[in-house]
């Protein structure tokens, strides 16, 4: 009689599982970044600075701040944009160092953007 032992038996590893693919709405994209730009980027306390802008909601209200206070709004069309919209530096700044930088923002909701803008005599 003969006997035959067979010691460890190989077992095959189990395949490694499908891939995960994230699945995509065809009608989400994500919001363009909201930009601001002041013309001229520099000037006195009194004096008119134009504002544009995109990447702000459709139709949006959109609030201009000079350092932290209001100076303006517009509403922002069809694609969130806004063109060479006129506000005044504060005369409040008036005293304020030749060269001083201060911030021009824009918000409409939860979107913001800002630009410098340096005080001049």
């Amino acid at each position: 009689m003969l006997f035959l032992a067979v010691a460890g038996c190989a077992q095959q590893a189990p395949a490694p599982p499908p891939p995960v693919i994230a699945a995509m709405s065809s009608t989400a994209a994500p919001s363009p970044a909201a930009h601001l730009a002041a013309q001229p980027v520099a000037g006195q306390a009194g004096g008119e600075v134009r504002l544009s802008g995109t990447g702000y909601p459709a139709h949006g209200r959109v609030v201009f701040t000079f350092h932290g206070r209001r100076v303006g709004d517009t509403t922002a069309d069809a694609v969130g944009r806004f063109a060479e919209v006129p506000v005044r530096v504060p005369d409040s700044f008036g005293d304020s160092a030749p060269g001083t930088q201060f911030t021009i923002g824009a918000t409409s909701g939860p979107v913001y953007a800002e630009t410098p803008f340096v005080l001049t005599r």
